[in-house]
């Protein structure tokens, strides 16, 4: 039988001292970056993998923690997306450097169901819930909180409201507008659907109107999907920019010389030939597990007073 790798193999191949391989699978901080992309390099060269129970341990050996309780996190799945996939594997690596197993599950979608799911997940140990990305808003019923920690990954601000990660939208927007502004556009616009831009609790929205600044805003307020009336409205505002989160609109102008720049990358229609944001998905749930690591540490259970989101910054496409 092959010899587990163990944390001095590492240190050995990154030619570094065992304790800053173990600074880097705690993320501490005085560690060069070179430094660490050389401990990271190793631990994937290796096939390292710290013992979850052993993990657990040490994090709770002052707290009475029983072995093996925490050292496993759960990823609900709330959508069965190929997004959600993605950003489960980023939950994945991140979980392994440190040192917790990971499990994924489907939501279920009833009150019955879910606290089924609450009693099975808190008696193997599971303290760490990551709720996946969900098109739509939902309820998490069943859930005694205070026995986990909790972390939910996208945008939307579910009930109860939890810590979460989610992309910088009002970011996106600010920087999208002022892009097509260096690009020499005069009159931008804002096309989102309503009940989707609510979503970001109007950060887009915040971020267009921040870098408009007194200029005048232009926002379609008709009807989606959209139509003849986008169209109308376009005409009438004589855009020469616009912002948009949705591909398709481009059909709708093949007769005006107006520049989409899309806020994400969701719509993969066209984004061959469109500028948009991109927020690598595994990266969303490689912050997730960070953010839900130190709750699990300072063993901050239960719905926080006052939620905080760790906002992501995208990288722009040019097209």
């Amino acid at each position: 039988m092959q010899k587990r790798p163990t944390l001095h193999d590492v240190a050995k191949e990154a030619g570094v001292s065992h304790m800053t391989v173990s600074r880097v699978l705690r993320q501490e901080g005085g560690v060069r970056e070179e430094t660490r992309a050389k401990v990271e390099e190793a631990i994937a060269k290796t096939g390292y993998r710290p013992d979850p129970a052993l993990s657990a341990l040490a994090a709770y050996r002052n707290q009475g923690s029983m072995q093996g309780e925490g050292s496993t996190l759960a990823f609900l799945d709330c959508d069965k997306s190929t997004f959600s996939q993605e950003v489960f594997e980023g939950v994945q690596t991140e979980a392994r450097l440190h040192g917790y197993m990971t499990e994924i599950h489907k939501l279920p979608p009833s009150i019955v169901g879910q606290k089924k799911m609450n009693h099975v997940l808190f008696n193997r140990g599971v303290r760490g819930l990551l709720f996946g990305p969900s098109d739509d808003e939902l309820e998490f019923r069943g859930w005694d909180w205070p026995n986990y920690a909790s972390v939910s990954l996208g945008a939307l601000q579910h009930r109860p409201v939890m810590h979460a990660v989610a992309m910088n939208y009002f970011d996106g927007a600010f920087s999208g507008c002022r892009m097509l502004q260096q690009q020499g556009c005069k009159r931008i616009g804002f096309a989102i659907e309503p009940k989707l831009e609510a979503r970001t609790n109007h950060q887009w929205l915040g971020g267009y109107a921040a870098a408009m600044s007194c200029q005048k805003l232009r926002i379609y307020r008709g009807t989606w999907p959209a139509g003849p009336t986008f169209k109308r409205w376009v005409t009438r505002e004589k855009l020469d920019g616009l912002l948009a989160i949705q591909a398709g609109l481009s059909d709708q102008l093949t007769s005006h010389k107006t520049t989409i720049v899309l806020l994400n990358d969701y719509d993969s229609k066209q984004l061959d030939r469109m500028t948009h944001l991109r927020l690598d998905r595994a990266r969303l749930g490689a912050e997730g597990v960070r953010f839900l690591h130190h709750l699990l540490l300072r063993r901050e259970y239960g719905i926080p007073e006052q939620p905080h989101t760790v906002a992501l910054r995208g990288s722009w496409v040019i097209r």
